[in-house]
């Protein structure tokens, strides 16, 4: 699956892309392997791993933007403000479908230095240790800046969903990384990347309107870390993990 506009959907096949329409019922996004009978869009195949959403303060099942993702490029526009609750929002949903996270500071040619960068890039990097073996890196997509280079390797050969606010610059990034020319749309859209693999470009995700679906991934995150520190300190471990697998 490539694209949906209401059961129009966008389908790569052996033999090329296609239209089809999804039967009643069935609800795919970007990224699913589905079933084809002719034109019609039949069955949506078991997901591997999501990339979900919150839809407000009393929802507790989010909207999935993405399907059967190796990683999520979890981005946010440079800022000297930016604040870590946002962050960490954005990074407990990223995580909570199975997918490997990555920060990404989008514009940092909008910093007056390089010391500017460096400050929130490290604030970061903390914020990242809540998830282990997270990368942090900064970029911009304007010339002179090496960080899209090393995007461009680690999304190689990979499916990953871009994921973030509105306005920090996803679908500029995924427009870079992919080599297309800039693209008008409202739902997630998934596009190829030269050498192999694909980006999948998310509807943007607002982390400053109060969500229950991202509460309650944001306390998750903080059990699962509290539990590696109590077994990695010396007191730490004499005590059980936290129930129920936090």
């Amino acid at each position: 699956m490539t694209d949906t506009d209401g059961a129009d959907c966008g389908c790569l096949t052996p033999t090329g892309p296609v239209r089809a329409f999804a039967v009643p019922g069935v609800a795919p996004v970007a990224g699913d392997w589905v079933v084809l009978s002719g034109t019609e869009l039949v069955m949506v195949l078991p997901r591997e791993t999501v990339v979900r959403r919150g839809c407000g303060p009393d929802d507790v099942r989010g909207e999935v933007l993405a399907a059967n993702v190796d990683q999520v490029l979890v981005v946010q526009a440079y800022s000297a403000e930016l604040t870590p609750e946002r962050t960490e929002r954005l990074l407990a949903l990223a995580t909570a479908g199975s997918a490997r996270p990555v920060l990404v500071l989008s514009q940092i040619d909008r910093a007056g230095d390089g010391a500017a960068v460096r400050s929130v890039l490290a604030d970061l990097a903390v914020l990242a240790e809540s998830c282990p073996g997270t990368p942090v890196l900064g970029l911009s997509t304007d010339p002179g800046y090496l960080g899209l280079h090393r995007l461009r390797t680690l999304v190689a050969g990979s499916v990953t969903a871009v994921f973030g606010p509105p306005g920090c610059g996803k679908s500029t990034l995924t427009d870079a990384l992919s080599g297309t020319t800039p693209r008008r749309n409202t739902g997630a859209t998934l596009v190829p990347i030269p050498g192999g693999g694909a980006l999948i470009d998310t509807p943007g995700c607002d982390p400053d309107v109060p969500d229950w679906l991202a509460e309650r991934y944001v306390s998750r995150l903080r059990a699962a870390q509290r539990a590696r520190w109590r077994a990695g300190s010396p007191a730490g471990r004499r005590l059980h993990p936290l129930a129920g697998g936090a």
